[in-house]
């Protein structure tokens, strides 16, 4: 690196440190200024990453930090390609990837739930049909449960024992799991818990229904599958195209080193995006 590219990167690194410690030094000075600051904060990280209220309590150094990134990935970018477009695309890369990841995240945990709920629900049901009372049956089932449903079944019972009611607690349940297939749980328990009778058979027959519908949903990804994979295949495939004319032909540096390029560049990366999105949006068939 040359002496005025260290230079630079010293020049805004002091200046981000700086910033940060007068920012720090204002929020510990200004109570009200600090909880409209946090109040900011969070609603820009729930807007960001796609929290709710109750995970964006939990998220809140990572929604104050998000934007502390977004500028350090642009210097960086900037000072590595040596070109302000450079930053920019990092800076979006930086701003985008958290809430894909989070996105990710949560799918996987509620596609988790949805294969733990039927195997609970005979459990429960087992457990009413031997003579045990709903409460002791949730709580068996979060004790020997180690997957996520046993986490969210052991914050209702949490919620009950702070007096929270079950229905209440439950139904917030429900509202975190954002489960389609779970509202027809919380409707049994509720009116099993309000006008009483068994409860072992309903929790039974819905449990085969689901079982038998992840069997179906199972046999339509595994038909899928093979459009899934040629949408990536016809992503990926111009993009390791594109780098081995840039190995072969010095001419294609001009993509990255000139305006017309970087518009280039621009249109493919939109025209990739829409196919990707077209495809998978063919083959995604919801049941």
């Amino acid at each position: 690196m040359s002496p005025n590219t260290i230079a630079l990167t010293g020049a805004v690194l002091c200046g981000m440190g700086f910033f940060c410690l007068v920012g720090y030094l204002v929020l510990q000075r200004s109570s009200v200024f600090k909880a409209r600051v946090m109040q900011k904060l969070q609603s820009s990280g729930r807007r960001t990453l796609n929290l709710s209220e109750f995970q964006a309590q939990h998220a809140m150094a990572f929604a104050s930090g998000h934007m502390a990134m977004v500028i350090a990935g642009a210097a960086v970018g900037w000072l590595l390609s040596g070109r302000l477009v450079g930053g920019l695309v990092l800076a979006v890369l930086i701003y985008l990837l958290p809430a894909r990841w989070f996105a990710w995240q949560r799918k996987k945990r509620r596609q988790l739930i949805e294969s733990e709920l039927p195997d609970a629900l005979l459990f429960i049901a087992s457990a009413l049909r031997a003579g045990s009372a709903l409460s002791v049956a949730i709580q068996v089932l979060v004790r020997d449960q180690q997957g996520p449903l046993g986490q969210e079944f052991g914050l209702v019972l949490k919620e009950q024992r702070l007096g929270v009611s079950f229905d209440d607690a439950i139904q917030k349940m429900a509202q975190r799991l954002d489960i389609q297939d779970f509202v027809l749980v919380v409707v049994a328990l509720r009116v099993s818990k309000e006008v009483g009778g068994n409860l072992s058979e309903p929790l039974q027959v819905l449990a085969e229904t689901l079982r038998r519908k992840a069997i179906l949903e199972g046999r339509i990804k595994a038909l899928t599958a093979q459009g899934r994979i040629q949408g990536i295949v016809m992503t990926l495939f111009p993009l390791f195209l594109m780098g081995v004319l840039y190995l072969m032909q010095p001419s294609m540096k001009l993509l990255f080193t000139t305006t017309i390029g970087w518009a280039v560049l621009g249109v493919v990366a939109v025209m990739l995006s829409l196919g990707y999105a077209m495809i998978r949006k063919i083959v995604a068939i919801d049941i």
